[in-house]
């Protein structure tokens, strides 16, 4: 019987062609091992092959590998961007005055390409987008659901350019290279105005640049659409009925918890309540609230801002995030006198925040008298609905989750072209809600460890964000290494 003779690999068809080392094959395998990337891509950023010496290789035999058809799809290059390229390329390679234009003339290249790039990450649902120099060329890559991916190679010569417009573009000195700068941008897209944040940082070989994209028209839905149950969000609606007290949302960078304060504050904005924000920065805009950003240079720290406020006859706040000792305690003591205060922390948990709170300093009877809930919250990747697969009946995680495969099947991630082939399409939250009740306040004012405030709040329905997070395994919208992930347990 006749059998195929095995692929070869790219990596394999390049020491072949004496194009790469083997020590230099490994090195790349174990960038992709960490990335996640095409082989080939990461040894061209390394700059242990040249362009032409990949496509080279891979025109050698296209039937031997499905990589070339791959390549053809994580490539952004097509041929009107290859073009702008070719014309921006050629503009700066002289110090010429045509190169000069191109930095602000809306019908150059180099503006359209630029506007291209924000495009590619605001279609591909970016939140952030980088564009840094590697060995050889200049690397682009976007944050999408939390990861970064690789968007496109350009160019070395276009690195500067291409700073000097991003700096055009968020109102910084384009001829200061030496300091890091940030700035702000609005920008039109389909109809709709999304906000940039821009940051430049000066790194080895160049500038790094980073763009926030916000869209505010995706910040303030129902808590339900962001993930929580019904059960859950009605112990959240049940902090925001009250007249005064503190509300804690908790969690790393990137968790969400913007998200979920502002769309809290959205169910209690209403032009009988006076609400107050004092933010870093302020990200989206809501109506009828009075917002306001940290200026530390202008002495407007979370302290002063807050002391402020506290003249403006506020009926809600929200306080950015409670960084030191006298935020926290304006905080509190606004919790105490007739406020509802809503405002951040960086905890591993919800319950843990209650410790955090105390050795700032705050005395616990305070902490007790005012907090009325924590969330704990981080965000998982959704499964792809077109190509999320099955696990077989006989996967060992059924019986770990203690899952029948008849009634309760388990998915992995596949990969399709709607989901860029990664699996995975949009996000949701897990988390964890600590409502305080009589006894944990007694608790909390007489110092009782955590872990029997832990057991104290099981006793009343806790759930940790594990927990929520292997339901959403059960139901088939993400996957438990996801979860595992998220909560930190070993899978």
């Amino acid at each position: 019987m006749y059998t195929m003779p095995p692929r070869k690999r790219i990596g394999d068809k390049l020491i072949e062609a004496g194009f790469i080392t083997e020590e230099q094959l490994q090195a790349a395998l174990g960038e992709q091992k960490k990335s996640g990337e095409l082989l080939g891509a990461i040894l061209f950023s390394l700059g242990y092959i040249t362009q032409k010496q990949l496509f080279t290789v891979l025109s050698m035999s296209r039937s031997d590998s499905d990589e070339p058809a791959k390549l053809e799809r994580a490539s952004e290059l097509n041929e009107e961007m290859e073009y702008l390229v070719r014309q921006s390329t050629s503009a700066f390679q002289t110090e010429s005055t045509a190169g000069k234009k191109e930095l602000d003339s809306p019908q150059s290249p180099l503006v359209t390409l630029v506007e291209k790039i924000i495009v590619s990450g605001i279609n591909k649902g970016a939140t952030d987008i980088h564009i840094g120099p590697d060995a050889n060329d200049v690397r682009v890559r976007y944050r999408v659901d939390g990861l970064l991916s690789h968007g496109m190679f350009l160019p070395k010569d276009l690195l500067n350019p291409i700073v000097s417009r991003f700096k055009i573009i968020g109102h910084m000195n384009i001829a200061e290279s030496r300091v890091p700068q940030d700035g702000s941008a609005e920008f039109y897209f389909r109809n709709k105005k999304l906000d940039l944040r821009l940051s430049t940082f000066p790194i080895v070989n160049g500038e790094n640049v980073v763009v926030r994209i916000l869209d505010k028209s995706n910040v303030i839905v129902g808590l339900e659409n962001l993930g929580f149950s019904e059960a859950d969000t009605e112990k959240i609606q049940q902090t925001l009925r009250l007249p005064y007290g503190m509300m804690l949302v908790t969690g790393p960078t990137g968790s969400g918890k913007t998200t979920t304060l502002y769309s809290c504050l959205s169910v209690i904005n209403t032009v009988n309540r006076n609400i107050f924000t004092l933010e870093d920065p302020v990200e989206y805009q809501l109506p009828l609230a009075r917002q306001s950003q940290v200026n530390v240079k202008a002495g407007l720290t979370f302290a002063t801002g807050l002391r402020s406020i506290l003249r403006q006859d506020p009926d809600v706040i929200l306080v950015g995030e409670m960084r030191d000792t006298e935020t926290a305690e304006l905080s509190v003591r606004a919790a105490l006198t007739g406020h509802l205060v809503f405002s951040t922390l960086h905890t591993n948990d919800a319950i843990s925040s209650i410790a955090r709170i105390v050795d700032m300093g705050i005395e616990p009877f305070l902490v007790a008298s005012t907090v009325d809930a924590v969330v704990g919250q981080r965000l998982v990747r959704l499964l792809c609905t077109d190509c999320r697969v099955p696990l077989p009946k006989d996967d060992v995680l059924y019986s770990k989750l203690s899952a029948d495969p008849a009634t309760t099947p388990l998915f992995r991630a596949a990969g399709c072209p709607a989901c860029s082939q990664t699996g995975f399409r949009g996000r949701t939250v897990i988390y964890e809600i600590l409502k305080v009740t009589p006894e944990i306040r007694k608790m909390i004012s007489r110092k009782d460890p955590i872990d029997e405030i832990r057991r104290e709040a099981a006793k009343d329905g806790f759930r940790g964000m594990y927990e929520v997070g292997i339901e959403k395994v059960k139901s088939g919208l993400t996957t438990f290494e996801e979860v595992s992930s998220a909560a930190r347990i070993s899978v």
